[in-house]
C-alpha cells in the first residue's frame, strides 16, 4: 500500500504542475468543502487515451463512471475525500469494472455507464457520502428547464499546457436543455441522452463520468453521467451544449448490479 501511495503521490505531483488560477472546469468556480462529497476521482494507469475520470459514489463499495473511461481498463484507482485532489484521503483499487450491457460508442455513446467495484467498503464520513440517485417517479421526466450542477477536475480549455486532474473540484451551473435543441450541436442524439447548456462554461477532457444534478429539498440529486462534450480549435467550446447519460432510463441496470435504493 505504501508504494501504491508514494506512486500515486508523484503522478498528481506531476499533473498538478500549473497555475491554479486556471484550474476549471470550462467557466467554472471551486467547490466548496464536502459540497459534493459522492464525487469520486478515478486514476487510470497504463493508458494514453485516458488518465483521469470522475465517478460517483453510489453505495460504499460502488463507484458509477462512464463506460468511455474505463472500458479494457484494468488499473483503476478510487480516490475519495476531498474536493483538492492532494487532500484525498481514500485510495481505493478497482476491483471489477462492468460495462453497461447495451454499451456502444460507435457512432455516438450510448448506454455510456460502467459500475466499479472496490477491492473494499469506503469509510462514510461527512467528507465521503453515497449520492442521491433519481426517484422512480423521475422516469419519464424530461427536466428541460431544470438547472443543472456539473462538477470536476477536468481542463479548463484555456491553456495548451494543462493537466489531467486539475487540483481544484470545479462547479458549474446551466439549464438543461431539449433534446431538439442540443441536436443542433450534437448528432445521433437518443431519448436516453440529456443535455445541458454551455452558456456559462461546461465539462471539458477529464470530467467525464462526472455528476450532472438537480436540487431537490436543497439537496443535490444526480440525475446523469457526463458523457461527452464539443471539442473546438484550442479545447472545449463555451456556448456549446454538452451531452450526458440519463440515469432515469438504467435505474433497473443499477439496482441489479449494485443493490442502490432507489427512492419511490
Amino acid at each position: 500500500m505504501k508504494i501504491i501511495l508514494i506512486l500515486l503521490s508523484v503522478a498528481l505531483s506531476a499533473a498538478l504542475a500549473i497555475d491554479s488560477k486556471e484550474a476549471r472546469i470550462t467557466g467554472g468556480s471551486d467547490a466548496g468543502a464536502n459540497e459534493f462529497p459522492f464525487t469520486a476521482a478515478i486514476l487510470i494507469s497504463g493508458d494514453e487515451a485516458h488518465t483521469f475520470c470522475a465517478g460517483i459514489l453510489v453505495t460504499p463499495r460502488h463507484v458509477l463512471t462512464s463506460a468511455n473511461c474505463v472500458i479494457r481498463q484494468t488499473m483503476l484507482t478510487v480516490m475519495l475525500g476531498s474536493p483538492d485532489i492532494t487532500r484525498m484521503n481514500q485510495f481505493i483499487p478497482v476491483t471489477n469494472v462492468r460495462i453497461h450491457w447495451n454499451h456502444s460508442a460507435t457512432v455516438i455513446s450510448r448506454a455510456d455507464l460502467a459500475i466499479l467495484t472496490l477491492a473494499r467498503n469506503a469509510n462514510l464520513s461527512e467528507s465521503v457520502t453515497v449520492a442521491q440517485l433519481p426517484r422512480w417517479s423521475h422516469v419519464g421526466n424530461t427536466f428541460n428547464g431544470f438547472g443543472a450542477t456539473l462538477v470536476g477536475w477536468g481542463l479548463s480549455g484555456h491553456r495548451e499546457d494543462e493537466t489531467i486532474p486539475l487540483q481544484h473540484l470545479q462547479v458549474v451551473r446551466n439549464p438543461i436543455i431539449s433534446n431538439f435543441v442540443c441536436g443542433l450541436s450534437h448528432r445521433f442524439l437518443q431519448d436516453e441522452h440529456i443535455c445541458s447548456s454551455g452558456d456559462n462554461g461546461g465539462p471539458c477532457d477529464g470530467d467525464e463520468g462526472g455528476p450532472v444534478m438537480i436540487t431537490e429539498n436543497g439537496e443535490p440529486t444526480v440525475i446523469a453521467i457526463h458523457s461527452f462534450h464539443f471539442d473546438g480549435i484550442g479545447g472545449c467550446g463555451r456556448g456549446r451544449s454538452s451531452v450526458h447519460t440519463r440515469l432515469t432510463d438504467h435505474l433497473d441496470w443499477l439496482v441489479e448490479h449494485t443493490g442502490v435504493y432507489i427512492r419511490p
